[in-house]
């Protein structure tokens, strides 16, 4: 099984760090959003991939949900989540926790999911459409899927300067030159190198419809109506760095 890039000590490290601070992307826009889109959890059996830490599946059990069940490859993140969780909930009975690549969630031995999430993930998957036929069979029939990755205006940076800027160095355009070639990036963080993939958004909707979802909601926040985070995020007054879906499986 491949090993993820967060059980690598310094990107373990400085994600706690980032998730930790009350004012960053996952705190400001990520959750906010994400959250706003969740159906009434009550008595409800979800799936969380790429669940990280384990704090939506936290959320998700304080807003009614019966059973939570959270997928990650990393083993650094799934020990801190199992410790967050058992604090305050059993396991076995309100949680589980799986070390596995999202690809592989037809292992995992619950079914039938009511809602199924991901955060800040699905950019790293080759096969975005055989994803979402696994994602199905996990499925009940009417289930919601929900989740948020890379903008594909993010994604799609291949080389060069990403932004254009003008003689007093501030943005003013950001570059979409390789938009139309989907396919792998070549990334870094920390002097790590590590891989994500460029689909446009005309391929993610497809793809959804294709396998048998109704797209019902999407957002691109950017803080347009929230100017006290302008200074801060300066980037997302020009474009969305994250792209969220809301879908309902047909039955």
């Amino acid at each position: 099984m491949k090993k993820s890039i967060y059980d690598t000590p310094i990107f373990f490290e400085r994600y706690q760090q980032l998730r930790q601070n009350p004012i960053s992307m996952n705190e400001v826009v990520e959750k906010p959003t994400m959250f706003s889109l969740l159906p009434d959890l009550t008595g409800k059996k979800v799936l969380d991939l790429g669940c990280g830490t384990g704090v939506h599946l936290a959320h998700y059990l304080t807003l009614g949900a019966e059973k939570v069940v959270g997928l990650d490859l990393s083993e650094l993140m799934l020990q801190q989540a199992e410790s967050d969780l058992s604090a305050h909930w059993q396991k076995g009975n309100d949680f589980s926790l799986y070390c596995l690549p999202m690809e592989r969630l037809n292992e995992i031995s619950e079914g039938d999911f009511d809602v199924v999430t991901s955060s800040f993930a699905f950019h790293y998957i080759a096969d975005f459409s055989e994803l979402l036929a696994k994602i199905s069979q996990k499925m009940t029939a009417c289930g919601t899927l929900i989740f948020s990755q890379e903008h594909p205006i993010v994604t799609c940076y291949r080389e060069g300067y990403r932004w254009e800027k003008n003689q007093e160095k501030q943005q003013v355009a950001y570059r979409l030159n390789y938009y139309r070639e989907e396919g792998e990036r070549d990334r870094s963080w920390f002097q790590q190198p590590f891989k994500t993939y460029h689909r446009t958004i005309a391929t993610i909707v497809n793809n959804l419809i294709q396998g048998g979802f109704e797209v019902v909601q999407m957002e691109e926040p950017m803080l347009a109506d929230q100017p006290q985070w302008h200074n801060e995020f300066k980037d997302l007054q020009h474009r969305p760095p994250l792209l969220f879906i809301k879908a309902i499986k047909q039955k």
